[in-house]
């Protein structure tokens, strides 16, 4: 939708400090897109110079206006002459928070639902199938690539269009109220909370306070409006999840005026899956809807993970109204992105390439993907460093290690356990002190990604799988890279 210059001025709060000389057609001369990308300005387009930490954005002022831009949004004076005559320049105290005030007023144009989602583990996946399922009825607008973020969530709100019946946008936090602000900005009347769980628990300290985090999530309600969540999660079922100590003062007075639905395997649950189990290549199982109708889902994807999704997925599409069959089959074709769990074959290895990056209980996820998959060779887990965790990160590794060797105890095969870092050589060492049967599994721990891949690669043979896992900065993807391009 097309924004003038004088909407920009005054939802910005910023001051025009270039471009004065045509301030008498402030309300005619309009944009239609905005980028903080000085290369992907397009003709007429809202230049963003964000101050980075390694790169400032006012040092593409001047390109962004000599590939289109009409106006940039600066937070720091660039000079007269970096401004082409005719063009305009507006001078903030903050960039990112100006142009979050922008996309909040530009949201407000539409009135169309938009379905909030977040959790500490599964969130792009679950807004991916939510995406799918309101696919089958409406025009929807989801949240692309990584922008989940402070930036990602505002600009997202630029590219909702009037052709759009619905949006589904992700929201990621990391530090105190930054949800809040995200769900002002997105104004969503229905949200997804899928777990709570260790991811950023360096910055946030507990899980309670990640919960009360999450939960912010409402705070874009209007007045009211309808929160989905798993029976499955611990904190989110607590007795005082939602009590006026474990919230917000704002989000308690709108939870308290909202309906929480619930998706899982429980009596409780409103949307319940039940006969679950493993195909050849995915989960089937069977969701008892509200109605108490029936309806079998046959997913290509593992883990009991993804059955939660799928129910979020569904629970959303009925909610609004979409044909549930048409829904289901949609969600039944849904195929991981990136890096998100993809599973691919190369020379009779079947690689399962998780690692766009790792939480404690994304790992876990990860493994039971690795287990449940059919298998003709060995089961080997590739486990990196999950980073963010804070005080807690040696404890949270040992959980993990004690996991694989409980889960093996029981039947659950690891054939081979190799893991890299500092803080995953915790995994292997647990996964050691736990495993009743010591010749059950190898496992050994290095210290860096490359000695790990070295000795990957002289033992690997035709029918083995292998999961690959670890946070971003462990760039495990570079291990999937060889793994997929081996001669």
């Amino acid at each position: 939708m097309r924004i003038s210059i004088a909407d920009i001025i005054k939802n910005t709060d910023g001051k025009l400090i270039y471009g004065n000389d045509y301030i008498d057609k402030a309300e005619e001369i309009y944009t239609t897109s905005i980028s903080s990308n000085s290369r992907e300005i397009k003709e007429g387009g809202i230049f963003l110079a964000i101050p980075g930490e390694k790169v400032d954005g006012h040092k593409f002022v001047k390109g962004a206006y000599e590939n289109g831009a009409y106006i940039a949004i600066v937070s720091k004076d660039i000079g007269k002459e970096a401004v082409p005559d005719g063009r305009f320049c507006v001078l903030v105290e903050d960039t990112v928070k100006a142009v979050q005030r922008l996309a909040a007023w530009y949201r407000k144009q539409f009135a169309l639902p938009v379905v909030a989602v977040s959790g500490s583990v599964g969130k792009t996946t679950t807004k991916e199938m939510i995406a799918a399922a309101l696919n089958a009825g409406k025009n929807v607008l989801k949240t692309e690539g990584n922008m989940n973020s402070q930036l990602g969530v505002a600009l997202m709100m630029f590219r909702l269009e009037t052709a759009h019946d619905i949006a589904v946008i992700e929201m990621g936090i990391s530090e105190p109220d930054e949800m809040n602000r995200l769900s002002c900005i997105a104004m969503p009347e229905a949200a997804v909370v899928t777990n709570i769980g260790v991811s950023h628990i360096g910055q946030l300290k507990t899980r309670e306070n990640i919960r009360k985090e999450k939960l912010d999530i409402v705070r874009g309600f209007a007045d009211k409006g309808v929160l989905f969540i798993p029976s499955s999660d611990e904190y989110l079922n607590a007795a005082d999840a939602f009590s006026k100590d474990a919230l917000s003062e704002e989000a308690y007075s709108i939870i308290s005026n909202s309906d929480i639905i619930k998706y899982g395997e429980t009596d409780e649950c409103a949307y319940k899956a039940v006969n679950i189990h493993n195909g050849e290549d995915g989960v089937i199982f069977t969701v008892i809807l509200p109605d108490n109708k029936t309806k079998e889902v046959h997913l290509q994807v593992l883990g009991l993970h993804n059955v939660y999704n799928a129910l979020a997925a569904i629970a959303i599409a009925d909610r609004y109204g979409v044909d549930l069959e048409a829904a289901i089959t949609n969600i039944e074709k849904y195929q991981p992105l990136a890096m998100r769990g993809q599973i691919y074959e190369h020379k009779g290895i079947t690689i399962i390439d998780d690692t766009y990056n790792a939480s404690p209980d994304s790992m876990k996820s990860g493994l039971s993907v690795l287990w449940d998959k059919r298998c003709d060779g060995r089961r080997i887990a590739l486990l990196a460093d999950i980073l963010e965790l804070g005080d807690d990160s040696e404890s949270l590794h040992r959980g993990i290690g004690k996991y694989i060797a409980e889960q093996g105890n029981r039947g659950k095969i690891t054939d081979i356990l190799y893991t890299a870092g500092a803080e995953a050589s915790y995994i292997a060492e647990e996964a050691e002190n736990n495993l009743n049967d010591k010749d059950s599994m190898v496992i050994e721990a290095f210290k860096t990604r490359d000695e790990l891949l070295d000795k990957l690669l002289q033992v690997i043979k035709p029918g083995d799988m292998i999961m690959v896992k670890g946070s971003r900065g462990m760039q495990m993807d570079k291990v999937c890279e060889v793994l997929r391009t081996a001669k």
